[in-house]
């Protein structure tokens, strides 16, 4: 548990040079730049680690969610990352948070 880190802040800062889970949850639409955290996790998880993320660019009908990235350009590099770097893997009882095993 020593390695255990809580804030994503904290994870460009870590000596750790791999980790086997990563959960980043409601996160990612708050991000200015969401696909850098993507290739950051990448670049830290082992060929057998999981990432576990989820995700909602939208700012709602009338801006109930207006602190969340809905910048077409920012939500397309995004995925075009994630579909590059990452593939889905079926889990069975995760079924609103999507799991991603590396490219």
């Amino acid at each position: 548990m020593e390695n255990k880190l809580t804030f994503c802040k904290t994870i460009l800062e870590t000596k750790i040079s791999r980790f086997d889970t990563i959960v980043c949850l409601d996160v990612l639409e708050h991000l200015s730049d969401p696909a850098f955290y993507l290739d950051t996790f990448h670049k830290i998880m082992g060929p057998n680690s999981i990432g576990l993320f989820n995700w909602y660019f939208y700012k709602g009908e009338n801006n109930e969610y207006p602190f969340h990235v809905d910048d077409e350009q920012i939500i397309e590099q995004f995925f075009k990352t994630l579909q590059s770097k990452f593939v889905e893997v079926f889990h069975p009882i995760l079924i609103t948070t999507r799991s991603y095993k590396k490219n």
